[in-house]
């Protein structure tokens, strides 16, 4: 048996999406998020992978009707960006001398 090997060029051929988003994807499953299949191989920065890994991850997000880009951020990580930007945002207001009488900006 014969098995297809692809370069990341062609893996991202496949997924519709750019280089730089395979890697995206590539380092998120190295972070423990995502399904991405990891490369058979890493030689000087070259990932190859079965073409056959590939169809299985585009078959498994068409069952779930999902886009391969998957946001990383925890909702932990937005809710501290949303406070971060509240927090930043009242204080341009009070630089103005404007004061909010509710509790979010």
């Amino acid at each position: 048996m014969r098995h297809e090997i692809l370069l990341l060029p062609e893996v991202a051929e496949r997924l519709r999406v750019s280089p730089a988003t395979v890697n995206r994807l590539l380092s998120l499953r190295r972070k423990g998020v995502g399904v991405f299949p990891l490369p058979l191989s890493q030689f000087r920065g070259k990932g190859r992978w079965n073409a056959s890994d590939i169809d299985r991850y585009i078959e498994s997000l068409s069952d779930r009707n999902v886009a391969p880009c998957v946001s990383a951020k925890s909702e932990k990580q937005k809710d501290r960006e949303f406070a971060e930007r509240q927090k930043r945002a009242k204080a341009t207001l009070e630089k103005h001398g404007i004061t909010q009488k509710g509790g979010d900006v």
